[in-house]
């Protein structure tokens, strides 16, 4: 297998990686998390149910979920979380080829099959915590570890293509800007923390509305707390920071990748905004959330892949 074929296949687990992050947060905001009470099957069956009659009459006491009766059986919600499944399988699929082709190059990169290896340990982690989400009937901190895998999982494919890619350029590497690093660095973890930051809220709000029914869709954002606020204002902060970074790559002229990608997830961060108010202002409808969290996801992501091409080659580490 050629190095090129290898990166390609590199290419379409972090496509796959995207994708089911943004089947994931479309799971959350259509309160399909339980669409399948069971882990791996789907009520008991390889290929979920269509219709209410597919299933026992005492079906809810059949799969309670630690305790707690299940809702009444949703096609839409079931197969939404369905093809969520599906979604990670392949993905998964994709990460057991990568590992077992990697082996193709150990004796020219003998680091390519132990760091296939590591990501192939996360997604086997990121599994058994998806399991843990449906058994414990959707514990909020297990929701949280589920997204930071999910993010640990394609910055390490972000940057095993960047690798691969450096395996196969001869080109001279750029002079290093540390302080452009600095800054995109701070960035990553800006962004990263106000994912997670956002995931605590996101569970706060199903807390709110499906546990206690303390509140409704008109008055769960008054309920929310000074968490929420920190959450909401933190955007100020990301987004001076990065009119700062475009402001620099526009006065330093010499790196107009750079320029172009800090644009790309600035851009990003501002659907990620869009996405909030709707939130904020509009009684949380469900259409917003799924894009306010994949905006923010790419938005790392491609904040991630600055660092690493501003790093130059990843073979002189």
């Amino acid at each position: 297998m050629s190095m090129r074929s290898f990166q390609r296949l590199v290419s379409l687990c972090i496509i796959g990686t995207y994708l089911v992050i943004l089947a994931g947060a479309i799971v959350r905001g259509t309160g399909s998390g339980l669409g399948c009470p069971d882990w791996p099957r789907c009520f008991g069956q390889w290929i979920p149910p269509m219709d209410i009659h597919e299933l026992p009459d005492n079906y809810k006491e059949v799969y309670k979920i630690a305790g707690k009766t299940i809702a009444d059986f949703d096609p839409f919600k079931t197969w939404t979380e369905y093809i969520n499944r599906l979604l990670g399988v392949f993905l998964g699929l994709g990460i057991v080829s990568l590992f077992i082709k990697s082996f193709s190059f150990k004796y020219t990169e003998r680091n390519l099959p132990w760091f296939c290896g590591g990501l192939l340990f996360i997604i086997l982690i990121q599994g058994g915590v998806g399991a843990l989400v449906v058994s414990t009937h959707l514990k909020p901190y297990i929701i949280t570890v589920h997204m930071f895998l999910a993010i640990l999982l394609l910055f390490g494919l972000l940057y095993l293509s960047k690798y691969c890619e450096d395996l196969q350029d001869t080109a001279i590497v750029p002079q290093i800007d540390s302080k452009a690093i600095g800054i995109s660095k701070l960035l990553v973890t800006l962004l990263f923390s106000q994912i997670l930051m956002g995931t605590q809220v996101r569970q706060q709000v199903d807390y709110l509305l499906r546990d206690t029914q303390s509140a409704t869709q008109d008055t769960v954002i008054s309920q929310l707390g000074w968490f929420f606020y920190i959450h909401r204002s933190f955007s100020l902060l990301i987004v001076a920071v990065f009119l700062y970074l475009l402001i620099y790559f526009h006065r330093s002229r010499y790196n107009r990748h750079a320029f172009f990608l800090t644009l790309m997830s600035f851009f990003c961060v501002l659907a990620n905004i869009f996405s909030g108010v709707i939130l904020n202002y509009f009684q949380f409808p469900a259409s917003a959330q799924p894009p306010h969290l994949f905006f923010g996801v790419l938005s790392v992501g491609l904040i991630y892949g600055l660092v690493l091409h501003l790093k130059g080659s990843l073979l002189e580490e």
